[in-house]
């Protein structure tokens, strides 16, 4: 269904009111108010008001009492039932546990989803695909850990600020995501580099690596064996021709930038590469940016008669080119940075 700006709420949160419609048919005041979020009581009724308007217009089984809106009733989950009770009664009983659970579900990823989007100022006209919105809310309802839910929450609000964020793939890989597997993800993730469109985690030195963020080789057969990561070490090549003069690297808000300086021929840098799922599972925990091991990637440049510098990124422009402050030269002498 297509709902239009509703006065009072902002364009992010409006497009958050319409994926939740037609995913589950239903929006309801949780999901757009966080039990544990500080929600300001004037935006409370502009959301409840609206969200009677949709009820209104649609008709949408939303039910509203003594100015509160409630989807479906949800009563105390009765999990221990004492009296006798026919098999027809259990079942309903078990299913109706189930439904509720599934409700309880949906609604934290998407209070999550809206507490994301809450400071953003405008969507594109683009809405996600509505495959997209069916697949994603059967996969969403059966996620009942708190850590996976800010994960899935992460995504819905991805994709409304830009559709076509995560594939149907990338959603059928998270819906097979255990918590360890989420959480071996996010440690190399935030050593995760991008190079020409490439993703990369640059293993130049794999006992610094290890001795300095614990990261081992066995990671990246794990995170291969997911599908985040290629299975095998791969070399880029870097200054084939004599025409390449400089190469950048950039992690989050950091910047690596090799010249060439007295390089002769190519140099070949050992990576793990990120799949296409990966890079997409990069936009949830993306980078800051890690100086060390940076400095530590700019070192090795620098001993094969480079020259190297870190820089911080200030603004990233549509045509690519990024504005940038030059924090500092690399030499071959580890820096106070090396191990922080």
């Amino acid at each position: 269904m297509d709902i239009k700006d509703i006065v009072g709420l902002s364009k992010p949160l409006t497009r958050l009111i319409e994926v939740i419609s037609q995913g589950i048919g239903a929006v309801s005041g949780p999901y757009l108010v966080r039990k544990n979020a500080e929600a300001k009581a004037h935006e409370v009724r502009v959301i409840l008001s609206a969200l009677k308007e949709v009820a209104e217009q649609h008709h949408l089984p939303v039910v509203f009492k003594e100015g509160k809106v409630e989807i479906w009733q949800k009563p105390e989950d009765n999990t221990l039932i004492l009296e006798p009770i026919d098999s027809e009664a259990r079942a309903t009983y078990r299913l109706e546990y189930k439904e509720r659970k599934r409700q309880r579900n949906v609604e934290s990823i998407t209070s999550v989803a809206a507490i994301e989007l809450q400071n953003q100022t405008d969507v594109p006209d683009e809405k996600p695909d509505e495959d997209w919105i069916n697949r994603f809310f059967s996969a969403a309802e059966d996620v009942s850990s708190e850590q996976m839910q800010e994960l899935w929450g992460r995504i819905l609000s991805g994709e409304i600020k830009k559709p076509g964020s995560y594939s149907l793939k990338t959603l059928d890989f998270v819906r097979n995501l255990t918590k360890s597997d989420a959480a071996l993800l996010e440690l190399v993730a935030k050593l995760a580099i991008t190079f020409n469109g490439s993703t990369i985690l640059a293993t130049h030195d794999l006992e610094w690596l290890k001795t300095q963020r614990d990261i081992y080789p066995g990671h990246h057969f794990a995170i291969g064996e997911l599908g985040a990561m290629y299975p095998t070490s791969l070399n880029f090549r870097f200054f084939m021709e004599p025409s390449i003069q400089q190469v950048v690297f950039v992690s989050g808000r950091l910047m690596l930038i090799v010249d060439r300086g007295s390089i002769a021929g190519e140099v070949q840098l050992p990576v793990w590469k990120f799949t296409g799922i990966g890079q997409e599972l990069l936009q949830l925990t993306p980078p800051d940016g890690d100086e060390a091991y940076l400095e530590s990637l700019g070192r090795f440049f620098v001993s094969r008669k480079a020259t190297a510098k870190l820089a911080q990124v200030v603004e990233h422009f549509p045509n690519g080119q990024i504005r940038y402050n030059c924090l500092r030269d690399i030499n071959l002498e580890a820096s106070s940075h090396d191990s922080a």
